[in-house]
Formats: C-alpha cells, sequence, structure tokens
C-alpha cells in the first residue's frame, strides 16, 4: 500500500510540473497552488523514505540563510505584507528540489512537458496574430492600452506576454536538446521554429525589455555552444528579417519600440541629457538609493518599498511611486540591504564565472567546458538574473515560480553529471 501511495504522489506531482506553464498564464494563484502541492508531497515522500539527507548542501543552507535573513528583515519592519512575503519564501527553493526529486522519479516529465510547452508557444503565436489583426484573441478578450501599444493574448490584462514567452524560452530549447547528442532535421526545424515564433510573440507583445532578453538569450546561447551555433545562424538571419518587416510594416511596433525608446532614453534633440530607461525608472532607482543610504546593512524588509515611497517626505518624482523598483538589483538593495544584494549579485557572478571559462575552454581547447543543456538552463539564469535591464518584482509570486522553474531541471542535470561537456 506505501509503493501504491508513492507511485500516485509521483504521477499526481509529475501533472502538476506538466501544467505549471499552462497555469502561469492564468495569473499567480494556480500555480502557486500547484506548487505547494508538489512541495507538500516531495516533503511527504523524502520523509517516508528517509532521504532527507540528500539535499544537505552548501548551496541549500546558503538560500535557506538567505529566506532567515529576509524573514527577520521584514519582522523588524512590523508590516503583514512584508512578513508574508519573506516568511514563505523557502517554498521557491523546495519547488526547485521537488522538480529535481520528481525528474529522478519519473522522467516522462520531459516528454510530456515538452509537448505541452509546443502547443503553448504555437497556440500564443496564432492567438497574438489573431489579436493583432482582430482586436480581440481567440476567446474573446480584449486589452487596449491608450499609452501604448500591447498584443497580451491569453493573459488579458496583464502585460507580460513578452516576459513569459522569453523567459520560458530557454527550458523549452532545453527539453527539445535533451538526451539527443545529434540533433535530426526534424528537430533542428522544431528548433529553429520555436526561435522564430518566439520572436514573432514578443515583438508583438511590444515588451522591448523582453525583446533584449531574447536576443541576450540567443547571444548567450551562441557564443556558448559549438554545435547551437550552427543551427542558430538560420534562425538569426530570418529572425532579423522578420524583425525588420514587422517595425517597417506596423506603425503601432514601430512606434512603441523604436520611437518611444528613442524618446524614453533621451536621444532627441529637444532632450537635455540621456535618461536610464525613462524618467519613471530614474525615480524608482533613486527612491531605492534612498532606501539604502537610510538602512545599508539590512534593509527596509520585503515588499516594503511601496509603503515608503508613499510617505511625502520621500517623494523624489511624479509617478516615481509605484509597488517595486523595477530592478532586482535596485529592489534588494533597498529591502534586503548589502546584505540581500550580496546573495543575488554572487549567483550573477558565479554565472558570468561559468560563462567566461567555457568562452575561455572553446578558445584554447577547442571544446566546450558546459554541455548544450547545461548552457541552455544557464542561459534561463543570466537573463532572468541579467542586472542592467528593468525586471520585475523580485518576491512577486508568478515571477519567482517562472525563475525557480528551471532551476529543478539544472539541479537534476548536475546531480546526474550531465552539466559539463
Amino acid at each position: 500500500m506505501n509503493i501504491n501511495f508513492q507511485s500516485k504522489l509521483i504521477f499526481f506531482s509529475s501533472i502538476l510540473i506538466c501544467l505549471i506553464p499552462l497555469a502561469l498564464i492564468s495569473g499567480p494563484f494556480i500555480p502557486d497552488l500547484f506548487l505547494v502541492i508538489i512541495t507538500i508531497n516531495f516533503l511527504i515522500l523524502i520523509s517516508l523514505n528517509k532521504e532527507i539527507y540528500k539535499f544537505k548542501n552548501k548551496f541549500l543552507f546558503i538560500f535557506f540563510a538567505f529566506c532567515i535573513l529576509i524573514s527577520v528583515v521584514s519582522t523588524l519592519s512590523l508590516n503583514l505584507i512584508s512578513i508574508k512575503s519573506s516568511f514563505f519564501y523557502f517554498r521557491f527553493g523546495l519547488f526547485s528540489l521537488a522538480i529535481y526529486f520528481f525528474l529522478n522519479k519519473n522522467e516522462k516529465i520531459f516528454t510530456y512537458l515538452t509537448y505541452f510547452l509546443i502547443i503553448i508557444y504555437l497556440l500564443l503565436f496564432l492567438d497574438t496574430l489573431y489579436q493583432y489583426n482582430f482586436g480581440k484573441n481567440l476567446i474573446g478578450l480584449e486589452y487596449k492600452n491608450f499609452n501604448n501599444f500591447r498584443i497580451t493574448s491569453f493573459f488579458g490584462k496583464d502585460e507580460i506576454l513578452g516576459s513569459y514567452t522569453v523567459r520560458i524560452l530557454p527550458v523549452l530549447i532545453f527539453l527539445i536538446i535533451y538526451k539527443y547528442e545529434k540533433l535530426s532535421l526534424k528537430k533542428i526545424f522544431l528548433f529553429n521554429s520555436i526561435i522564430l515564433v518566439s520572436l514573432v510573440i514578443v515583438v508583438f507583445s511590444g515588451e522591448r525589455t523582453s525583446l533584449m532578453l531574447y536576443i541576450l538569450t540567443l547571444f548567450f546561447i551562441f557564443i556558448s555552444s559549438f554545435n547551437l551555433r550552427k543551427i542558430l545562424i538560420l534562425p538569426i538571419i530570418l529572425g532579423i528579417v522578420i524583425l525588420t518587416t514587422i517595425i517597417f510594416s506596423s506603425e503601432k511596433v514601430r512606434q512603441r519600440m523604436v520611437f518611444q525608446t528613442i524618446n524614453q532614453l533621451g536621444l532627441t534633440a529637444k532632450s537635455e541629457r540621456l535618461i536610464l530607461f525613462s524618467k519613471v525608472y530614474e525615480g524608482h532607482y533613486l527612491i531605492s538609493l534612498k532606501m539604502f543610504k537610510e538602512k545599508p546593512i539590512f534593509g527596509h524588509g520585503a515588499k516594503m518599498f511601496r509603503f515608503y515611497c508613499i510617505k511625502k517626505e520621500n517623494f523624489v518624482s511624479q509617478n516615481a511611486c509605484t509597488t517595486h523598483p523595477h530592478n532586482f538589483y535596485a529592489q534588494t538593495l533597498a529591502e534586503t540591504g548589502i546584505s540581500g544584494f550580496a546573495f543575488i549579485i554572487s549567483i550573477y557572478f558565479f554565472i558570468l564565472f561559468l560563462f567566461f571559462k567555457n568562452f575561455y575552454f572553446q578558445i584554447k581547447y577547442k571544446k566546450q567546458h558546459i554541455s548544450d543543456i547545461g548552457i541552455c538552463l544557464l542561459s534561463s539564469l543570466f537573463v532572468n538574473l541579467f542586472p542592467i535591464l528593468p525586471s520585475g518584482n523580485f518576491f512577486n509570486n508568478w515571477l519567482s515560480i517562472i525563475m525557480y522553474f528551471p532551476i529543478g531541471f539544472l539541479i537534476y542535470i548536475i546531480m546526474n553529471k550531465k552539466f559539463y561537456a
């Protein structure tokens, strides 16, 4: 009975893992519910099999140290929203471990998730084109932003179509090439198609940051992999043609992606100086800097930016006050101080170290240090934590699930010795 019970938990959890990408389209509640169920099932199974010892490592120790840090700081803020956000942040780390655990128990997850994501991307592609041409998507959802051009597809009022597409893309690329030393023509065609379909979705979403992250993803993979570099040449060329065609043929896209960007950066003749992304973003960063100066070591607490900037004495500029400063590094400095900031920046420096070490191996030894599948998953961390561009809320549930989802696969290939070439 015990074996049968465990098999059911593994099967059920495997289904939920495959459904996570679809659940993310519905908003934060359902994927967070799936995350909790998956994590609880994981904890039950490792307790029954007495496998807790397998997860004792320094990386997990560092992560939980970060969770304790932000929990203590948030408690001192005496703000319930901050306390709630930080106290349960540990679930994302457990979620990544749970994915690794269930991948070991059921490798069919790789196959089913691959097919599922391909279907999702094709639906988003068709729905994006339909909404652009008819003003509403396939199920009748309609969204209008009178200030900026946006296509949101099944996301409705949430302007995150491009962000979802580009942040999940490295996982889908990883899944397509997983277990295949040499890609067949069919797999190469699928690989290239997903690359181009993603570009179209991102461009029509009107999300400029997502377009830059898309370019960075391809750049990271292209520089890092001999095999994927050869395959990427064609979609990159076609992608440039497609991007150019869309921009010149669509006034809405051209206005949003080109002219508005030029104006916001202060690159016009009327501008007195260069602007950091936009005046609104500059205001966010100034408030973050002010918060950091007040509490440089431990910060003000998770999600406290919104409560700090709303006070009259902390006014910086018009529209500068919002829920978060739209940059992970500015946010961690303001809300967790140099202590929390050190955690995230250390991870990013380690990613860059692996990137340059792999590049060094290619030049000196004419071979890769990291495998193709390892490069794909590493590119996910590279773009999700990219420090220069604007980003979402570091403590946002929806975004956190997207960021920690590929880490489970990364742990799997590391532990199964498939990360290095």
